[in-house]
């Protein structure tokens, strides 16, 4: 009876780390190397439309209205190159415009986060869109550029991050709500201190 006890001890002793990486990997817990916030795309995208090479850029199309998501999408590209500190020269943020009105002027005094208290959808005249997009970087683009944005696999609706060479590498899906927001801002800073520290270009 004893013999056959600890038969059945040693067993449970090799079974259970089995046991236990079957359960790990049936419910996706385990995530292997991965140490990056933002979702590597599968099929980057070579831009020669970006107009800082050198940098590494956060680029976001803005549509026609502003939403909520939208909103916490231009906070974040405000926000997060100023939180890099002593490399935030090599970050910049650049937000795509398909049709910019001849009124509108992007150098008023930065937004803070009240902004994302606004309503929820706004009708996007030159006055309101000056303030959203208030001390970030504009670029018209034609209307190729835009179709190639919405072919990535999460089309318009997330920030992209471009390495110092134009290739649009990985996407940061919008996110809704003051927390998402935030918590997607810290994944963004993450993600660029970890590039800037190891990356040789940029």
């Amino acid at each position: 009876m004893k013999r056959h006890g600890m038969l059945l001890l040693l067993l449970g002793v090799f079974m259970l780390p089995l046991l236990l990486a079957k359960i790990v990997l049936d419910l996706n817990w385990y995530q292997g190397g991965v140490t990056n916030r933002g979702q590597l795309l599968a099929f980057p995208l070579a831009s020669d439309w970006l107009t800082e090479p050198g940098k590494w850029q956060l680029v976001y199309l803005l549509p026609p209205s502003c939403d909520a998501l939208c909103q916490g999408a231009l906070f974040n590209l405000r926000q997060v190159p100023q939180a890099i500190g002593a490399d935030q020269k090599r970050v910049s943020s650049v937000v795509l415009v398909v049709d910019l009105p001849a009124s509108f002027a992007s150098d008023n005094a930065v937004q803070s986060l009240a902004a994302l208290q606004k309503p929820a959808v706004i009708i996007p005249s030159p006055t309101d869109m000056q303030t959203l997009t208030a001390g970030l970087q504009l670029m018209r683009i034609p209307d190729h550029v835009v179709a190639q944005i919405e072919t990535l696999e999460y089309g318009t609706a997330a920030i992209y991050l471009a390495d110092p060479l134009g290739n649009v590498m990985m996407a940061y899906p919008l996110a809704q709500g003051k927390t998402a927001i935030l918590a997607q801002g810290k994944d963004l800073l993450r993600d660029l201190k970890r590039l800037l520290k190891v990356s040789r270009i940029g």
